[in-house]
């Protein structure tokens, strides 16, 4: 009777956390399909094509963890409700495999998490240079240089000084209207809004910086409690098979 009641137990903490599993494996499956497929991102419009394939990588390790994850849970419900010894070992097999994607995909976003910066850098810097050449992705980048100065109210990468480095801007000893809190501001090119009190005296280096650690680390966070969640449902599993075992040896 002890251990049917053991067994009982076991089987609903089980499914409780393969919920929760299911859960956190939704929202990296989320995670892995905006990276993957919102073009219009920041991350990734600024970043260069090599460190872009690290991205688009990662994005298909993540989403294949979602996946693997929903099959898990059915496996792992199956499993503990028919008493299903094999598929339990199918439960722990799928859990280890997911245990080591997830740190590999870990290991490597912290691997790459400077040279993204690094990269991030360099590319907002020539987008600035390039801001009103028709010939460098207006309708992305330049929309995204405005967008993200007038947001986080900040001017140029380091400070208003970085828009000296573009031609157009330095000749007509102007700002894009995004530098401003200028009323009249509508985010056209040319703008006339001179260089004044009004424009905002810093720059978006931190603010960018600040909200790249904060979705990176978000995520990781998200995987570190999957990877909590899994060891319990491995112990779990592991103590459910024992006792189904030795049930199955008194009948």
């Amino acid at each position: 009777m002890k251990g049917d009641v053991k067994i009982q137990i076991l089987k609903y903490f089980l499914n409780i956390f393969n919920g929760i599993f299911l859960i956190i494996g939704a929202i990296i499956l989320g995670c892995g399909i905006w990276i993957l497929w919102d073009e219009n991102s920041f991350i990734g419009t600024l970043l260069a094509p090599g460190h872009q394939d690290i991205l688009s990588v990662s994005a298909y390790c993540l989403i294949v963890i979602g996946i693997t994850v929903t099959i898990v849970c059915l496996v792992g419900c199956i499993a503990s409700i028919k008493e299903v010894k094999c598929l339990l070992i199918l439960y722990f097999t799928f859990l280890i495999l997911i245990f080591i994607l997830q740190l590999a995909v870990g290991l490597a976003v912290l691997s790459q998490y400077s040279k993204i910066v690094t990269a991030m850098n360099k590319k907002t810097i020539e987008a600035i240079k390039h801001y009103g050449n028709d010939s460098f992705s207006k309708e992305l980048k330049w929309n995204l240089l405005d967008v993200i100065q007038k947001e986080f109210q900040c001017c140029g990468y380091y400070n208003s000084t970085d828009w000296e480095q573009n031609a157009l801007m330095l000749l007509n000893k102007t700002l894009p209207c995004s530098c401003s809190n200028y009323i009249e501001a509508d985010f056209t090119f040319p703008c006339t809004v001179k260089e004044s009190a009004d424009i905002y005296p810093k720059g978006c280096s931190e603010e960018i910086k600040q909200w790249l650690s904060s979705n990176i680390f978000t995520l990781l966070g998200a995987a570190a409690v999957l990877l909590l969640v899994q060891v319990l449902q491995f112990i779990m599993a592991v103590y459910l098979l024992k006792y189904i075992k030795k049930r199955k040896q008194l009948i």
